[in-house]
Order: C-alpha cells, then structure tokens, then sequence
C-alpha cells in the first residue's frame, strides 16, 4: 500500500473500530442467573445483540429478550449498560497515535470510524467522549446506521463506496480477527493487533524514500558499523556500499588512501594489529570512486599477485594469510571488468558460473552470510561487463536464480538488497517490498542487519546506514549499482 517510488503517496483511508480499540468493554463482567453466570461478552455475541446492533429492537426489546434467554433480571442488564454509557472513557493514548499520523508530513490520510454499536449506545458515547475525540475522524459508519454488521463484507462495501476509497488503499483496525479477514477478502489491508501500531501506521501513509533520505542526511556521513554487541568497528567498506548504491558523496565520509585500501579505517578489532590491505574494498572503491586509468590498471596488476594456483582471487594483501571467498573473489571480477581486463580472470569467472549454477552460494560464503550477496554482485558484474556472450551465458540463470529467492525470509538489509537485484533484472518482488515497507523504524531508518562476519570470533556486523541506504534504493527504483532514480534522488535532497 505504501508508496515505493518516492512520489507522494496517494491518499490512505484508516478503518477504525470503536470498542476494543479506542475503548474496552468490560465483556468478562458477569451476571447472575438462575443457571450458570453469564458474562457480557457471551451476551454481545447473541443474534439478539446483533439485532439490537442493527435497528431492530430498541433498548426495552433486547434486555428483556436477552434476560429471558438468559435467566437473570432485565433490570441487572439495564444498569450496567447505563453506567457504562456515562463512565466510559477512550483510550488517549491510542487517540494521539491518530491525531499524530494525520499531521505526518507528505501524507494523505482519511479517518474512518466503523462500529458495531447499538443507536442509544452511540447516542450516549456522542454525549460522553469529548470533541477532540470527535473532531479526530472524518467519517463515523455505525452499524446501527447501515443495519449491517461487520464481518458483513456488505458492511465495507458501503463504506468504501461512501467514502470513494480503493480497497488496496484502505487498512482497518479491528480488534476481532474475524472483522479484519472480511476486510482483506475485498483487497483491503488490516489488522487485529495493536502492538507497534504506530510505527506500522507510519510507514503506511508516509514516504519511506523520502523518510530514509532524511535519516541518512541527519546521520551526515556517520554510519557506525557495530556488532550485536554495540560494539563500534570503524571501517571503509560500509561507506562505499553507500556510495555505490545511491551515488551521493555528500552521504558518507571517506579518506581515499593512495592506492590500495584497508577495510578498517580506524583501529582493527577481533583480528591482528596490523591489517593488510584488502583486494574487496579496494574492488569495491575502484568500481565507485574516480581513479586516473593509469593508477587503476597498476592497482589491477598488482591484484593479480594475489591469484592462487586455482586461479581465484585472494582475499588480502598478505600471502601469509590465504583466504579465498566467492563474494570477495567476484567483487574484484566486477572491476576487471569495470575496466576491460576480464580475460584476466578466466578460471575465477567460470568459478563464479559453477557457483550460480548449482546454487552452491544459498548459505552464504565465510564473510557474507546469505545468499543476496553473490546474486547481488552477480548483477553488478552483469552491469559491469560489456561481452554480450558471457551476457548471454549468465543473464538467463541469474534470473531463475534471484526468482527463486523471492519471498524467503530475510531481514531488512538482505530484503532490500534482494529487492535491488530484482529490478535491475527486471523482476517484481512485490512481496518483499511490503516487508521491507513494514520494517521501517520510526526515525526513518532500517535497523542495522546483519551484513557480514567476523568468522574467527563469531561476530556479526551490522550498519543502519548501509541497511536504509539499500532499503531507499530498492524502493525508489535504484538498480544494481545504479544509484537511486535522479529525479527522486533530487527531490529528496531538496535540490529541486
């Protein structure tokens, strides 16, 4: 339902329900009969009730209907309804979640009250719930005014068509599970639970590009990568998947070092003191900084001693430290062929195919814990390459493979970076798209998802900014690499 492209969202209609919502019946009190006690709630839940709900009997006809059907005194019943209609109170607070989504900037959203509420019970919260309460809602549909109740999908019918609202546009608060499963078998959207209600209802009608572009802005280049652990890691390769994925340098701070690169930028942890440079970090700032051409080839020749007998690519500048890992391996495939040196890597190529080809990358490598990040950099070589054969060889399989992945779990930053691979291969994912939306928190950003590993000490890195960064990407409509959408990316940052 949200707006993924960075337009402004069209207008959202919220279906809330009035008891069990904004107000709580005491439906476990019971009264005495001349069998077993009966409680208030087994009492509502008659087709009597429902037919007092609707119009068809007035006070006096349901109570002493119900106190006949029942055995208890009619009076009993009576009283306790006209002391709940004069001391029921809402729920503020629950009020305020409302009142605040309606002022959320960019959104265009439509409050509707819908009710399963008798006409002397309306009449009298009328008199009982203050203006404020009142002034929130824009519409008020009561069952008693329609003569339908919910679940009645007769009963959303009229209301969509009262308010002109599309169905995939509308979203219903229910306390009742069964109200809401009505709801969404006409296309609408809905809930029965309430925890977390007013993050989700944000990122319902608000612009989650248009919010994850104001998070990254506030952070101003500061994206700590920490461990599970809040422990910080001070490091290059977070910033530069940043810059690659939305190519706006004002969003990152990066020192560019000489020639080759090192992943920390600040003191190594859970490794050595001394850190060799790294062949990922330096592919990946090749593949996203400008480089004179003759600084770049003599980088790539000297990455070229790092190849083992297999023909792979290492991991680090330091032979005393032999470790190949596919996603890293692949990584400096895509500068290769960024600048038009493939044929140097003929073995890590048709290691990279054998890898796609028999799904050999779906529990991720020593470094990269899921399958996202080979097919991920898979597109960017697509991207990269200008061979139309190894085109032809690669696209159609990468494809099945990236299908196969869609709607798996994943969180935020793997749904995201999944979402980008689907549209630059031209794939909708619209499921995952919906998730991602959901998992937006209520600062704008994405929490910070697992990313990659320390394997030695058992650590998993996480990094807000490189997790939201992805999530505005692939709801803006940024490819593989590509950055955000120009237009989008402008508005956003406030230059147009």
């Amino acid at each position: 339902m949200a707006i993924t492209n960075g337009h402004t969202p069209r207008r959202t209609t919220i279906l809330v329900d009035l008891g069990g919502v904004l107000f709580h019946p005491p439906v476990k009190h019971t009264l005495v009969t001349t069998g077993s006690p009966v409680t208030l709630g087994r009492i509502m839940s008659t087709s009597t009730w429902m037919d007092y709900e609707i119009g068809i009997l007035d006070d006096s006809q349901c109570f002493n209907a119900l106190a006949e059907q029942f055995g208890f005194k009619a009076s009993d019943l009576t009283s306790i309804i006209h002391t709940l209609r004069e001391t029921t109170t809402y729920d503020k607070e629950m009020l305020s979640t409302f009142k605040t989504l309606k002022q959320t900037p960019g959104a265009s959203v439509v409050f509707a009250l819908v009710s399963n509420i008798s006409k002397m019970d309306y009449a009298a919260l009328r008199k009982t719930f203050d203006a404020e309460f009142w002034s929130t809602f824009d519409h008020i549909f009561t069952s008693s005014m329609l003569g339908i109740r919910k679940p009645s999908p007769r009963f959303y019918r009229h209301v969509l068509r009262a308010l002109r609202a599309a169905p995939q546009s509308t979203f219903l608060i229910d306390d009742r599970q069964e109200n809401v499963l009505s709801a969404r078998s006409l296309g609408m959207c809905g809930t029965a639970d309430l925890t977390g209600l007013q993050r989700r209802l944000t990122n319902l009608v608000g612009d989650p590009v248009e919010r994850g572009m104001a998070f990254l802005r506030r952070q101003e280049g500061e994206f700590h990568s920490v461990t599970r652990e809040g422990v910080v890691i001070e490091e290059n390769y977070a910033p530069l998947l940043v810059l690659e994925v939305l190519r706006d340098r004002n969003l990152v701070n990066l020192k560019q070092p000489p020639r080759l690169w090192n992943f920390f930028s600040g003191t190594p942890k859970y490794t050595t003191k001394v850190y060799p440079d790294d062949l990922d970090t330096t592919s990946l700032a090749l593949a996203t900084l400008h480089y004179d051409a003759d600084l770049t080839h003599s980088i790539l020749d000297e990455m070229l001693d790092y190849v083992d007998e297999d023909g792979f690519v290492q991991a680090y500048t330091d032979k005393s430290r032999p470790r190949v890992d596919a996603v890293i391996a692949l990584n400096v495939l895509v500068a290769f062929h960024m600048h038009g040196r493939a044929y140097e890597l003929p073995q890590t190529l048709n290691w990279m195919l054998n890898i796609l080809t028999h799904r050999a990358y779906i529990d991720g490598t020593r470094y990269y814990p899921t399958a996202e990040w080979f097919l991920y950099y898979m597109t960017r070589l697509l991207r990269a390459s200008n061979d139309p054969l190894l085109r032809e060889r690669l696209e159609p399989i990468l494809k099945a493979r990236v299908r196969e992945r869609v709607g798996a779990a994943g969180d935020a930053f793997c749904l995201a970076m999944r979402l980008v691979t689907c549209q630059f291969l031209g794939i909708e994912d619209y499921q995952d798209r919906e998730r991602l939306v959901d998992m937006q928190q209520g600062d704008g950003g994405w929490e910070a998802s697992c990313m990659y590993l320390f394997p030695s000490e058992g650590k998993e890195i996480g990094n807000r900014g490189v997790a939201t960064a992805f999530a505005v990407a692939a709801l803006s409509g940024g490819g593989a690499g590509g950055g955000v959408d120009v237009v989008v990316r402008e508005k956003v940052l406030g230059v147009i």
